[in-house]
């Protein structure tokens, strides 16, 4: 079953045309990769498939909803991790994820700590609830802003580049909670990247986009780097 259908997204700035007429699907419950060079115009659609940007042209439907009729009620169902933190510094893990929690108006304390220690055990994140986040590492706060996007339980998780600004050696650990959380939480994983080798092991179908043009769509048992790189 899909749960998106983009239909020929256009956008532009100005003169520029960032995306032009690009139209897929993404199926429920799985990971859908878009691939591209720097510059291919991944985050554009990031942005425009979070509801942070709108399209210039074109049609988004998510669970059945046409995004410029539902923004808020879509946004509802939808986590976020893009280019720039939302994390607060002088805050420690707990209070940022507890007043994001809020923000989606979940006041019940006990449930908001439930799912704090759920996460940060997973994350092996326990030991470093109540420090702020000034003190974390990279790869942890990338953790907690993950963290951050699944509060509310989202059925959709949109990542812009999420292993660009941890260490290699957090990058397997990343993957592994991906996947694990996609089988456990039913979460449709969207994930925009540069890196062939990760879109393999991660991706159930990805997207090739370059120069704002839709390439073309591949599926995993088709997802291999020597195809892919001709495209790119």
């Amino acid at each position: 079953m899909d749960i998106i259908n983009c239909i020929n997204i256009s956008k532009q700035f100005g003169f520029f045309l960032a995306l032009k007429k690009i139209s897929f699907k993404i199926e429920e419950n799985t990971t859908f990769g878009i691939l591209g060079p720097n510059g291919a115009g991944k985050t554009t659609m990031i942005k425009i498939l979070s509801g942070l940007m709108n399209p210039t042209h074109g049609d988004i439907i998510i669970n059945g909803l046409n995004y410029k009729d539902h923004p808020r009620s879509i946004k509802q169902d939808i986590g976020v991790i893009t280019d720039k933190s939302f994390l607060y510094e002088d805050l420690t893990m707990y209070e940022n994820l507890k007043f994001y929690d809020n923000l989606y108006y979940n006041f019940k304390k006990s449930q908001t700590k439930v799912k704090i220690d759920r996460y940060t055990e997973l994350f092996n994140l326990d030991d470093w609830v109540f420090e702020p986040i000034r003190n974390l590492s990279k790869g942890m706060k990338q953790k907690v802003e993950l963290i951050r996007a699944l509060m509310h339980s989202p059925a959709i998780l949109i990542l812009d580049e999420p292993f660009s600004s941890i260490d290699q050696k957090t990058i397997p650990l990343l993957i592994n909670l991906l996947v694990e959380l996609q089988k456990k939480d039913n979460i449709t994983i969207i994930i925009s990247t540069h890196n062939i080798e990760i879109a393999q092991q991660i991706c159930d179908k990805i997207l090739i986009i370059k120069k704002g043009k839709m390439v073309k769509t591949i599926a995993k048992k088709d997802i291999q780097t020597e195809k892919i790189k001709e495209y790119m």
